[in-house]
């Protein structure tokens, strides 16, 4: 009788009849249900893969890249170790002794002339599109990094929003750059800014680590510790010897971190000290370097401002370029992290307090970033010291943007808090389809973000705005090709030509995001100057073939 009972019951149940098969059914299709897809792990997913779309050409068209200026004024006395058989060694002796000289007679950013002098060409010309593509993924891996450390190890969210927040920083930081061809593909400017924005936000996310004594994955030991400290001692060591944009802001902020948060008691803060005393120090070789006063005499005399004016015109400027900056896709990147960064403070431990002082401070520091150019040439600077401004600057919108959202978002917790304890919040209440209301607001960003790609790669006007539209433009068109095939046929003449004296037609093809700039039609200038001994030859003249 009890094995007919039992027997029954399962019949009933896999037919679906009678009450407990009608509940087995439903409580098996409940399991069975798939679940809807997260939109911001979709939205992270799209970002992802837009940015690697948007890199495939930047990183395609490094092959065409060559080497200009610069890049053999610094590098040739290396170069010629290498021709002379000494090698890697000698090579890197040469690097160190263009670094004593220009620090006497040029300027004192010792660490950022060795890797001048080290630029990829001195090693063969084929070789130089390879820094391109380094100082691309400096920039991608650093800018993941200190994401990773603010989004994952301070606010403790997860994966998704980190790939978001990291990839949209990226898509305006490559996209949108001032300079592009200053910004990566001409190696001295690239290595000396762009470089060296990524070294600091490397220091910032080691300090931040140290600061806090852990990681994501948990407590940091004593030689993890150690090994951080030292990382960054080292860091800073490098970060004193470059440019003076990023050297007064590492400065300045490495500084105020270790005031701040000695004042709150943290002793971790004595760990930075070692660093920043280094970096301070470095720093100020740098600036004193005598080099610093003849080319200030030879370059900029009477162009210089005074402590007043510059501060009153960085300031000033601060406000200029943050209004210049903040354009369309800046608006559509903040739209898009808006939910992204709600979820991030919701799941977040920080309170987000007093959210005008991280405004302020960083807005204190963008605009410090002006002080030297201002001091020293009375400007803003070239294209490619502006590139590092844009970078601090998307970095400190999206920091800034996070913690205000951040500090709303706990503003409505305890809104909600004190409605539920008062019983304000009505039972039964219909909850509002948050799930839905974000698919759609995502949506609608992603479908300006694709209408305003495809407006800028169809209009001739702006086809350049973007720069890996331009990119891809140039590869498309031929334009890169050809202006390769016009170098490397320069440069073999240049090699196998028995002259001393050689005439040399003017490049005709000019990619927006790799031509720099050409020779001059005289010898009374270094560019021309350096690469006659390059190779060897009393002079190099350039000539309009078109016209000759």
């Amino acid at each position: 009788m009890e094995h007919g009972f039992t027997g029954a019951g399962e019949c009933a149940a896999v037919s679906g009849t009678g009450a407990a098969g009608e509940r087995w059914q439903a409580g098996r299709h409940l399991r069975r249900a798939p679940r809807p897809a997260d939109p911001i792990a979709v939205l992270a997913v799209g970002l992802a893969v837009l940015l690697a779309l948007a890199l495939i050409p930047m990183l395609a068209i490094s092959r065409y890249d060559h080497s200009y200026a610069d890049d053999w004024h610094y590098g040739v006395d290396a170069h010629a170790a290498l021709e002379a058989g000494e090698g890697l060694p000698g090579a890197v002796a040469a690097a160190v002794t263009e670094a004593a000289d220009t620090y006497s007679s040029w300027q004192g950013t010792y660490s950022a002339i060795v890797l001048m002098a080290l630029q990829p060409g001195v090693f063969g010309e084929g070789l130089y599109g390879l820094g391109a593509v380094g100082i691309i993924a400096a920039l991608v891996l650093a800018t993941g990094y200190a994401a990773s450390v603010v989004v994952r190890d301070v606010c403790g969210a997860g994966r998704a929003e980190w790939l978001c927040v990291a990839c949209a920083a990226l898509l305006l930081q490559t996209q949108l750059l001032p300079s592009p061809v200053e910004g990566f593909w001409w190696y001295n400017s690239a290595i000396y800014y762009t470089f060296y924005h990524a070294l600091l936000l490397v220091g910032a996310g080691l300090a931040v680590r140290l600061l806090r004594g852990r990681t994501r994955r948990g407590a940091l030991t004593g030689p993890g510790m150690a090994a951080r400290s030292a990382a960054l001692v080292l860091l800073a060591f490098v970060i004193g010897g470059g440019n003076y944009v990023t050297g007064l802001v590492a400065v300045v902020a490495l500084a105020g971190a270790v005031v701040a948060a000695l004042a709150r008691g943290r002793r971790s803060a004595w760990l930075l000290v070692p660093a920043l005393a280094v970096l301070a120090v470095g720093f100020a070789c740098s600036m004193a370097a005598p080099g610093n006063v003849e080319r200030q005499l030879s370059q900029f005399a009477g162009d210089n401002l005074g402590v007043v004016p510059t501060l009153a015109r960085s300031a000033l400027a601060g406000f200029e370029y943050a209004l210049l900056w903040t354009n369309g896709f800046m608006v559509l990147a903040l739209a898009l992290l808006l939910p992204v960064f709600a979820r991030i403070a919701r799941r977040s431990r920080c309170s987000f307090a007093l959210p005008g002082a991280p405004a302020i401070a960083l807005a204190l520091l963008f605009m410090a970033s002006f002080a030297p150019t201002f001091f020293s040439m009375g400007t803003v600077g070239p294209g490619r010291v502006q590139n590092i401004r844009y970078d601090f600057f998307v970095a400190a919108v999206l920091l800034c943007a996070g913690w205000l959202t951040g500090w709303v978002v706990r503003r409505l917790e305890r809104r909600e808090a004190c409605r539920a304890q008062d019983g304000a919040t009505a039972a039964g209440a219909r909850p509002f389809p948050r799930r839905r209301a974000l698919a759609a607001h995502l949506g609608c960003c992603v479908l300006v973000l694709v209408m305003a790609v495809a407006s800028l790669a169809v209009d001739e006007r702006h086809r350049d705005d973007l720069v890996s539209i331009s990119a891809a433009t140039s590869l498309i068109s031929g334009e890169a090709r050809e202006y390769d095939e016009q170098v490397r046929a320069r440069l073999a003449y240049l090699e196998e030509s028995e002259e001393g004296s050689v005439d040399v037609a003017y490049y005709t093809a000019a990619p927006k995001v790799l031509f720099m700039g050409d020779i001059r039609d005289n010898m009374d200038n270094y560019i021309n100057y350096r690469l006659a001994q390059w190779y060897g030859k009393e002079s190099i003249i350039g000539y309009h073939a078109v016209l000759s």
